[in-house]
């Protein structure tokens, strides 16, 4: 286990000094500018360090808060202030006083110098915006914590932060560190199978973040263990029962619905099919909130630490 460790940390330098090259390409006889390459491999073009910046997105919201003052920021995403979804506080958003859905008229509005949105965003907004000579960084959605390190430095070189995104991706790898000197202790064969649920299913395909989370989290993804994929909607509850999940992290966050969070849980703990699950007759229901379970940011390190505390709250006793 203590090469788990030690592999992170390799690979945390091997990435800091990878994306300081990718992202290297200041201009030489003009020192205000420069040029970096976004998570759709296009080059973003900078005439000077950013003060204006719009960030579309609930992950860049959260980078952006480490890595550069709040004055600089023009607007936060719609989500910012909900803590169910975003680490972005009340007080932060309050501070940057605007938030932005994906609309041109509203970005341009704010007369930014610099535009974060993400991969899942109209390339008709990208162009409108570049058409105006507004810089657009798009920014991934990480399917890996190492990808997520990659999209932190990403970012804070955009903003002109590269070295505060370093440190803020040192800081990240400082906690999984720590995290994996605990969660060590549990035995390959003890690893809890969890299966995480959103209102309409069971989460966690595969080769997705959620999947990589649980893995640090030293938990089995019961999700994809019974077959959630790439090329799969969604699981039977036979599927479910086959696999007797030992915990259940159950959803937190409407999303503007008009489900309830509690009565989720209790259709699910009153359901005859899951009588007999472990989960369920062990009463391990645990709510994580969904900020944790669809991170986009550094914060990924804290939704592993919310996973294992979740699954194993003994490990994190009072004092320990």
């Amino acid at each position: 286990m203590k090469r788990l460790t030690a592999i992170l940390l390799v690979a945390a330098l091997f990435l800091l000094n990878g994306c300081m090259a990718k992202n290297e390409t200041i201009t030489k006889n003009n020192a205000t500018s420069y040029s970096v390459t976004d998570d759709k491999g296009r080059q973003v073009n900078l005439p000077k360090k950013p003060v204006r910046i719009v960030s579309a997105t609930y992950g860049t919201d959260e980078i952006l808060a480490e890595v550069v003052a709040l004055d600089r920021i023009k607007a936060f995403s719609k989500w910012a202030g909900d803590p169910e979804i975003t680490f972005i506080t009340k007080e932060q958003a309050s501070v940057v006083g605007s938030k932005v859905g994906e609309n041109t008229e509203a970005i341009v509005a704010l007369r930014p110098d610099l535009v974060f949105v993400s991969v899942a965003t109209a390339d008709s907004l990208v162009k409108n915006l570049e058409d105006m000579g507004i810089p657009v960084y798009v920014a991934g959605s990480p399917k890996t914590v190492t990808a997520m390190r990659q999209k932190v430095l990403g970012v804070a070189a955009a903003a002109g932060e590269a070295e505060k995104g370093q440190a803020l991706v040192a800081k990240m790898d400082k906690k999984l560190a720590v995290l994996e000197n605990k969660l060590q202790a549990i035995p390959k064969e003890q690893e809890k199978v969890v299966m995480a649920f959103s209102f309409i299913g069971a989460i966690g395909r595969k080769d997705n973040l959620l999947d990589d989370i649980f893995k640090y989290a030293h938990v089995r993804n019961g999700a994809a263990e019974a077959g959630l994929d790439q090329g799969s909607n969604s699981l039977s509850k036979e599927r479910i029962i086959e696999i007797d999940p030992d915990v259940f992290l159950l959803p937190t966050w409407n999303f503007e619905s008009n489900n309830d969070v509690q009565e989720y849980a209790a259709q699910v703990a009153n359901d005859p099919a899951f009588k007999n699950i472990k989960a369920v007759k062990n009463k391990r229901l645990e709510f994580v909130s969904d900020r944790y379970r669809y991170v986009a940011s550094q914060h990924v390190a804290d939704s592993i630490e919310a996973v294992a505390k979740a699954v194993y709250p003994e490990l994190f006793a009072k004092g320990e």
